[in-house]
């Protein structure tokens, strides 16, 4: 069990998650629904986790996951971002989060989110990690990635290795590597390190990634 301290500016939003974190086990010590209340909520509750569902382009949520990690260093800290919001790597690099969900995303995947990062893993919705892998000045659909190559990327940027990867989808550890060749030609990505850091930013570079 974790407990969380949850910040969003809808009171129903806000509701809805204490309820689905509760039924899976966990504990939500406080509910707050603006920036200036989540570094006092954070400091007096000393949760394991944060999830933050405000606006990230807001000012006042500049420099916040610094303010946070000052007060506990081992806070995991899960954003919430809407999903017409423009968010680019510059800008997952900014956040410097743990966890990076969608608005709107399913309830299993928010535990599983939790779960992860309560673990001390990333975690990252396979649909933003869709927009972020394609390059800025490629237009062309995602759909230029078939299903098991999208499924290997997504896999590969939470930090899982070739092994694991070939076990989870009952291929070998080469039919793997030839997929993830062609994610990154397709993608014009360099390498397997490449794909992590364009998914998670800083994070990446963190040891304990599990990442070859």
């Amino acid at each position: 069990m974790s407990t969380l301290v949850v910040a969003d500016p809808r009171g129903v939003y806000l509701a809805g998650l204490d309820w689905v974190l509760r039924k899976a086990g966990h504990d939500v010590v406080a509910q707050c629904r603006r920036p200036v209340d989540i570094v006092p909520h954070v400091e007096r509750h000393r949760p394991d986790i944060v999830i933050v569902g405000l606006d990230i382009a807001d000012p006042r949520m500049a420099g916040l996951s610094s303010r946070l990690r000052a007060c506990d260093s081992a806070l995991g800290i899960i954003f919430i971002v809407q999903p017409n919001g423009r968010l680019g790597i510059k800008e997952i690099q900014a956040l410097d989060g743990d966890g990076l969900l969608l608005d709107g995303i399913s309830h299993r995947y928010l535990i599983e989110c939790v779960n992860a990062v309560a673990a001390g893993k990333k975690w990252i919705d396979h649909k933003i990690l869709q927009h972020l892998l394609m390059p800025e000045t490629q237009h062309q659909p995602m759909s230029s990635l078939t299903g098991r190559e999208t499924e290997i990327a997504d896999l590969v940027s939470r930090g899982l290795r070739n092994k694991t990867i070939a076990q989870r989808l009952h291929v070998s550890e080469g039919t793997v590597k030839m997929h993830l060749h062609h994610v990154y030609e397709k993608l014009h990505l360099g390498s397997r390190a490449e794909l992590a850091w364009v998914a998670h930013g800083k994070g990446a570079e963190r040891p304990g990634t599990g990442l070859i």
